[in-house]
């Protein structure tokens, strides 16, 4: 494989950045990071759920809201005039609302809905996140 020389089963000569019985794998100079797999030189093959150059990101578990982008680890980046964990609160103060029913951890937004605090999820904001 590869353009490896192979003399016997499992005897192979192995053209540079590729190793292995029949030259199947390839030769990376930093490891594969969360069970990524090295293909061919300096190239990883990652798990299902990371990303990067070694498998050194995970996907976010949690999506960024309002328009935040995933930077890796769960961590998003959050465009101006948003914040928290998944970019989930408006930076802005809401205007004063009466929601039908209480928000018992967030606030109340203009259209009857309720703005969770960090730590928090559900209509009510009455789940607590066992990841945060």
């Amino acid at each position: 494989m590869n353009g490896g020389n192979c003399t016997a089963p499992g005897v192979c000569s192995c053209p540079p950045g590729f190793q292995g019985p029949y030259c199947e794998g390839g030769i990376c100079t930093e490891k594969c990071l969360n069970g990524g797999k090295c293909i061919q030189k300096d190239t990883c093959e990652c798990s299902k759920g990371y990303f990067g150059l070694h498998c050194e990101f995970s996907k976010c578990v949690i999506p960024c809201l309002n328009g935040g982008k995933c930077k890796g680890n769960n961590i998003c980046r959050c465009p101006t005039g948003f914040k928290g964990d998944h970019c989930e609160i408006g930076r802005r103060s809401p205007q004063r609302s009466t929601c039908t029913r209480a928000c018992r951890n967030g606030t109340c937004q203009p259209d009857n809905t309720c703005l969770c605090d960090s730590g928090w999820f559900g209509k009510l904001c009455n789940k607590n996140k066992p990841w945060a």
